[in-house]
Formats: C-alpha cells, sequence, structure tokens
C-alpha cells in the first residue's frame, strides 16, 4: 500500500549511471556518442516495485519506444546532492533495457470475453524467408484487414513487456500475404524498411492474484483509448491482434530515444526554438486529450518520444515551419476517461511520478487531472529549460543528501521552486540569460501554483510563445510512415 501522503518513507538506493548508445542500422544512421563520456543519473523508482539490493550493471541502451507502467506514485532515489541532473525512473529504465528487470510476476491471463482476440498465433517463425527473425500477425486498427510485420531487431525487454523494431511486409500483387495456419506459415510479401514500428509484445500468463486482474483492465482501458485518439503528437496504434498466448500492440518508432535522454545527453543546450517548438506540441497533444475527456496522469521526459534524431534535428532551419511532429507523447497506461459535465471530473488515485505530481495529489486529496496534467507540463518545460527538476534541492545546498532528498515531496506541497540557470544574484528570472524564453518562464511560473492559482492549458495556449510557435498551413503530419 501507499504511504501516507507527503510523507514518503526514504527507500533511497543509488544506481549506476546511464552510458549506452543505440546500436547501428543499415536502415537509419545513428550518431554514435563518444564512449569515454559518463552520465551519471539515479532513476526513481516505483513505491508499489521491488527492488533488487546492490547494484545493477547496466546494458547498453536501446532506442525507447512507447511503454507501459505499473500502477502507484513512483519515487525518486536520487541520493546525491552533489549530482544535480535529472534523474530516471527504474521502472522505465527496466522496461527499454537499460537496467536489469527485478523479478517477472506472472502477467495477465487473457479473458475469455475480451472481445479483442483472435484464435491464431500472433507470432510465426516461417520458413520461406529463410530467417530465424519472427513475424507478428495482426490486424490495421483502422481498417481492420490482416497486416504482417517482421521483427528486425529488439529493442527492450520489460517486467511485463517485451518491445521489438519490426518492418512492414507488403503484398505481392495476386499473392496471399496471410498465413496458412499451419504453424510454418507461407508468406509472400517484402519487407518495406520504410515503414517500421515498434511492436510491445505482452505475454499472459497464469491467472492468480489482484494484480493480474488490474492489469488486464489497464491494457485494455490502454487499447480502448489508444484506438480512439488520433493526434500527430500522441502515440498511435497502428495494429493489435492477441491469441491465447499473448497480445501485441503495434505502435510508433521514434528513433530519436526519449526527451530525458536528450536533455542529458551531454549534446549542447537545446535551442530556445527547439524547447518552444516540444512544448507547443505537448500543451496542443493534452488539449486534444482533455478536448476528448481523457487525461493522461503520467507526463514526463521519459514519456516524450522524439521522431527523429539528433543530427536531423541539426539539419532544421526553423521549427516554426518545420511540418512534421517532433515529439511522440507516449504512454497511456495510466490514463483514463473522465465523466462529462455536469458529473464532477475529480479524481482520486494517486498515480504517476513523484518529481511530477502535483500539490494535491501528493496531499490526498481529490483532484482535476486536467489540472495536474498542466502541472506535470510546467515540471517538464523546467527540466528542459533548466537541466534540472523544479524541486531537487540547488546545486551546492549542504546537509545530508538522504534528507535533502527526502523532504522533496514537502517542497512540492508548498510550491517551492526558484530559477537557478537563469537565475541573477538575488534568485530572480534574469532578463539577460533568459534572452529568447521569456514566454517560458511565464508558462512556467503560471503552471507551478497551487490549482486554485494555477493556469488552465487554455491559459498557456493563448499566450504569444506557444500560439505562434507552429506556422503550418493544414496542421502537422505524423512523424512516421507507417498508418494504422
Amino acid at each position: 500500500m501507499l504511504g501516507p501522503p507527503v510523507m514518503p518513507r526514504s527507500r533511497a538506493k543509488p544506481y549506476t549511471g546511464i552510458d549506452g548508445q543505440g546500436e547501428e542500422s543499415s536502415m537509419t544512421n545513428w550518431r554514435r556518442r563518444d564512449s569515454s563520456s559518463k552520465h551519471s543519473h539515479s532513476r526513481n523508482r516505483s513505491l508499489s516495485d521491488y527492488a533488487p539490493p546492490g547494484r545493477i550493471s547496466v546494458p547498453p541502451r536501446p532506442i525507447a519506444v512507447p511503454g507501459n507502467t505499473g500502477l502507484g506514485i513512483a519515487s525518486s532515489s536520487s541520493i546525491d546532492s552533489k549530482s544535480n541532473g535529472l534523474h530516471r525512473e527504474q521502472y522505465l529504465a527496466v522496461h527499454r533495457g537499460i537496467a536489469l528487470p527485478t523479478v517477472r510476476p506472472p502477467s495477465p491471463p487473457r479473458s475469455s470475453g475480451s472481445g479483442y482476440s483472435d484464435n491464431e498465433p500472433v507470432i510465426r517463425h516461417p520458413a520461406p524467408l529463410s530467417t530465424p527473425q519472427e513475424i507478428y500477425s495482426v490486424r490495421s486498427v483502422r481498417t481492420e484487414q490482416a497486416r504482417i510485420y517482421q521483427k528486425v531487431r529488439a529493442l527492450g525487454q520489460g517486467t511485463f513487456s517485451q518491445v521489438s523494431l519490426a518492418a512492414r511486409v507488403e503484398p505481392i500483387p495476386d499473392m496471399p500475404l496471410s498465413p496458412d495456419g499451419d504453424g510454418a506459415s507461407t508468406f509472400h510479401g517484402f519487407v518495406n524498411n520504410q515503414k517500421l514500428v515498434a511492436v510491445k509484445i505482452i505475454e499472459h500468463g497464469p491467472a492468480g492474484g489482484a494484480d493480474e486482474g488490474r492489469l488486464e483492465v489497464s491494457l485494455k482501458r490502454e487499447v480502448e483509448i489508444l484506438k480512439s485518439v488520433n493526434h500527430p503528437s500522441l502515440v498511435q496504434l497502428k495494429a493489435f491482434g492477441s491469441d491465447e498466448k499473448r497480445a501485441l500492440l503495434v505502435l510508433d518508432y521514434c528513433p530519436g530515444g526519449d526527451l530525458f535522454e536528450f536533455a542529458t545527453s551531454g549534446a549542447p543546450r537545446m535551442s530556445a526554438g527547439l524547447i518552444r517548438r516540444v512544448f507547443a506540441e505537448l500543451v496542443d497533444a493534452v488539449r486534444y486529450l482533455h478536448a476528448h475527456y481523457i487525461v493522461h496522469r503520467d507526463i514526463k521526459l521519459e514519456n516524450v518520444l522524439l521522431t527523429m534524431p539528433a543530427h536531423v534535428m541539426d539539419d532544421v532551419q526553423d521549427w516554426r515551419t518545420y511540418d512534421r511532429a517532433v515529439v511522440t507523447l507516449s504512454d497511456l497506461g495510466l490514463s483514463r476517461r473522465i465523466p462529462e459535465p455536469p458529473e464532477s471530473p475529480l479524481l482520486h488515485t494517486r498515480c504517476g511520478s513523484e518529481d511530477y505530481a502535483a500539490p494535491e495529489i501528493l496531499m490526498g486529496q481529490a483532484y482535476d487531472g486536467r489540472s495536474t496534467d498542466a502541472w506535470a507540463l510546467g515540471v517538464l518545460l523546467y527540466a528542459i529549460m533548466e537541466n534540472r527538476l523544479p524541486f531537487d534541492v540547488l546545486p551546492g545546498t549542504r546537509g545530508d543528501p538522504a534528507k535533502l532528498r527526502a523532504r522533496t515531496p514537502h517542497r512540492i506541497a508548498r510550491c517551492e521552486w526558484a530559477w537557478y540557470r537563469y537565475a541573477d544574484e538575488e534568485e530572480e528570472w534574469d532578463p539577460e540569460k533568459g534572452k529568447g524564453l521569456e514566454g517560458a518562464r511565464d508558462c512556467v511560473e503560471g503552471l507551478l501554483k497551487r490549482n486554485t492559482k494555477r493556469k488552465t492549458l487554455d491559459d498557456i495556449a493563448a499566450i504569444d510563445w506557444v500560439r505562434d510557435a507552429i506556422d503550418v498551413p493544414g496542421g502537422l503530419k505524423r512523424g512516421d510512415k507507417e498508418v494504422p
């Protein structure tokens, strides 16, 4: 069970730093980073997850893709006051393959009345392709037509799922594409390496216990919401399939990794133009969810994926007129629908990540998920501006690191934060240091307030810095080429 609101018990544990790089691919050019450059960032940890003792050996990090998270508030484990950078949550590190998984509990069984299953196996190993790679058999979400994808390589292994990079198998005219059902299926098609996707594979396990039931309900809710949304900056469920053993979710492939990695990679600081573009896209995507009475409840750097690698970003001359989405807001595992007026939209479940949780959530109060999503966007904007989280202790603060970190929920509850990189000697905003980011300052200061004084996302969208950030007649296009 979760502890009392605003009084979390310290469960800090040090972890080794992140120093991984993406795999070289024949289809995509990756910019390798200097392997001698170390960036030490501890990772947050879910209060409801068991963490093994001792240090974790970190394998090379694959490219990030949309993932599924556990429930409950995720508490940060950073205890080094000298390391004032950002820190990543452990459960996301495990899911994306940059830390070893904990003991794997049984995953949820398939319900007999789930309504979205097929009898045929969804993973096959066809002999005609002369390859050990798997073949994924799913159905398009939009057209319900059969689709085939061939695995390219593994992207990550999580506690409850694994994720693979896959390419679309296109049909040859007048030749059947679908499997013949004998286990050694015959496929007639060619692999289209331009249509890459991330396939999340969720294994079904033996029934038993409330956790399995809860996870199954969470999966169904996530799939239902994913099927209902369509926005260029939101993760898109392109195809889906399931059988007695597993479920497959075909999602966007985002070769740029996540925003956390980008912000902490040691690369040059994000330009004011890119910060503006990223935030404007996210505001529009979250407002789209809210207009459809959906709240995300887990907005953070790790759940924002970049649709292009960093070296491609360097070639963009004007972010205002770039016509494709730059970011993808992923992971709707904690999202839920809220009642439409006149019913109350207030929620009570404490979930998400402590560093991005609004004061009313940490204090155990009923909350409006639209307002807490707005708060989380304020935290995220501050983080990509300052390269630190707003409620971490300021660099140079004296005291016991563990005790200082344990006070984070109290600082959040009191809305105690300050500018650091853009501050003058009196810790106030310095117009010279913050030149070009005055609009970002207005957004952060308007969002990181108590809920009674907090700006709404409609208010934020009306600010010139956000409203005029994108000038693309006809609207943005999705960042990838595969369609649902």
